[in-house]
């Protein structure tokens, strides 16, 4: 169950968590009424404050995708080999990633932290998960010198 066939396609579906939690980030800090009131993209670059929160929820979204894929055996050749097939597995993997991060969520909210759960950043960060990580698999099965 642990076996990774496809290295390339683990370092991967890892590149393009980072990217979605950045994008989750940069919307997050954009949508904001104080980045527009000091100068919105005009402003000084600084040191970002939410530097952990980002770090904390791209840990979380990797280990849930990664532990879903290796349950749907996903880093197989065969999980990519044509653009069916690797859409198909990329959604099955993001149903199971969906529980585990509500699961973490919960536990998190639960057992460390005791406050509510943001159910729109969730809710945003799945959609652009599945958006963006099915056309990751397809992409990846397109291109035929990764086979």
């Amino acid at each position: 169950m642990l076996e990774i066939p496809d290295p390339r396609l683990f370092a991967g579906d890892l590149l393009f968590l980072l990217i979605i939690n950045f994008l989750l980030q940069i919307a997050s800090e954009v949508s904001t009424t104080e980045f527009w009131m000091n100068g919105g993209f005009n402003q000084s670059v600084t040191m970002p404050t939410t530097l952990l929160g980002v770090m904390v929820r791209d840990s979380k979204m990797s280990i849930a995708w990664t532990l879903s894929a290796l349950w749907n055996r996903s880093y197989s050749y065969s999980s990519v080999s044509d653009d069916k097939t690797a859409i198909k597995v990329a959604l099955q993997v993001w149903v199971d990633y969906c529980s585990l991060r509500i699961l973490l969520e919960l536990g998190s909210s639960i057992g460390f932290t005791h406050s509510m759960i943001d159910i729109w950043s969730l809710g945003m960060e799945v959609w652009y998960t599945a958006i963006i990580m099915a056309f990751f698999r397809w992409a990846y099965s397109r291109m035929s010198f990764f086979r």
